[in-house]
């Protein structure tokens, strides 16, 4: 979870890793098998059996990547018992990198062949059969999504020769800026969650922002609006309690007390707030925000390990002094970079 959004000059957007945002999405519990079957292609889903989908991240995505990334891979059984791959990536940039089709067969290489199995055929022989895997991408970015949605019909090749055999792929494109907001989702957590994807991705006025967000999920259901202000409220990025509840004044008059009291007391039930000396609000942000940077710097370190080997005691010393916007900065660095040094140091300092 990421810290509040200040009232100052800095990152100001309700949602600061939209990436960090989706795994927790996606890991809520019905959230990835309700998302698979709504948008993968109904020919696909009409094979599948009844049993929710495994996440296999852990086990096929490398761990650098996944912390990097917000991607997951899901295992799903066919009817007839034969099991397939679904990698789900994340796309948060506001328009799609050129190299999207160059990037998405190098994972799909590395998931068939993470997930290949040994095959017995009929008559004695034996085959180790790569994993089949399916694409889906989901994309929450500003711009127009413009790349194909086959290798094949990036080669730019005659017709007779695709058919003649080259490489070629496809994946299943979910554009949020292209969807209804009430058709995001049959599943009310899900729909939630997509919604804030939706609207949070812009560099808008959060205020303004958090008001367009909470007004389409008025129009949905109140249970929408519900799940809206609890991620909000849990996360801590729409800010001060006050402004959310602000809002909501304008959107629901007359319910906002209803509506936040009920929020936070479910974080009551969860356990998820930890202190009673201080009030709600301020003990939740305080604790999460202290949690979530000295987890964030433990872990931004191992990454730098795994990568470059022992770090520098002045570059750990940095990590774990800075703030989670420095991270968060540093990190889509990481696989660029020569050397930790060159992670951390910021050209304008």
């Amino acid at each position: 979870m990421a810290e509040p959004v200040d009232g100052g000059d800095g990152d100001r957007r309700l949602i600061r890793r939209h990436d960090q945002f989706a795994k927790r999405l996606l890991d809520h519990a019905g959230n990835a098998d309700a998302f698979l079957r709504e948008r993968l292609p109904p020919s696909l889903v009409a094979r599948l059996s009844a049993d929710p989908a495994m996440d296999r991240s852990e086990s096929l995505i490398d761990p650098i990547l996944a912390e990097l990334r917000g991607d997951r891979v899901y295992s799903l059984a066919t009817k007839d018992g034969f099991p397939v791959l679904v990698w789900a990536m994340v796309e948060h940039k506001s328009s799609p990198t050129t190299d999207f089709l160059l990037q998405t067969m190098g994972y799909l290489h590395g998931l068939a062949a993470g997930g290949a199995q040994r095959r017995v055929n009929a008559d004695g022989t034996v085959w180790i059969v790569p994993a089949p895997v399916f694409a889906i991408v989901l994309y929450h970015g500003v711009d127009r999504w413009t790349l194909p949605p086959t290798l094949g019909a990036a080669y730019g090749l005659p017709e007779e020769m695709l058919r003649a055999g080259p490489l070629d792929f496809g994946y299943t494109l979910v554009d949020l800026a292209n969807l209804p907001d009430a058709g995001l989702s049959g599943h009310a957590e899900l729909q939630a969650g997509l919604l804030m994807l939706k609207y949070a991705t812009r560099d808008d006025d959060p205020e303004v922002t958090l008001e367009c967000l909470l007004g389409a999920a008025a129009t949905i259901d109140l249970s929408i609006v519900r799940i809206v202000v609890r991620y909000l409220f849990g996360s801590g990025d729409a800010g001060h309690r006050n402004r959310l509840r602000s809002v909501l004044g304008r959107i629901l008059p007359g319910q906002e007390d209803d509506i936040m009291p009920t929020i936070a007391e479910s974080y009551i039930a969860e356990g998820e707030v930890k202190g009673h000396a201080k009030g709600m609000a301020e003990g939740l942000a305080e604790g999460l925000a202290e949690g979530e940077l000295k987890g964030r710097a433990a872990l931004f370190i191992r990454i730098l390990e795994q990568r470059f080997g022992e770090v520098p005691d002045a570059v750990d010393l940095k990590v774990r002094t800075a703030t989670i916007a420095d991270i968060d900065r540093w990190i889509g660095r990481i696989l660029e970079a020569s050397s930790p040094e060159a992670v951390i140091n910021d050209p304008a300092h």
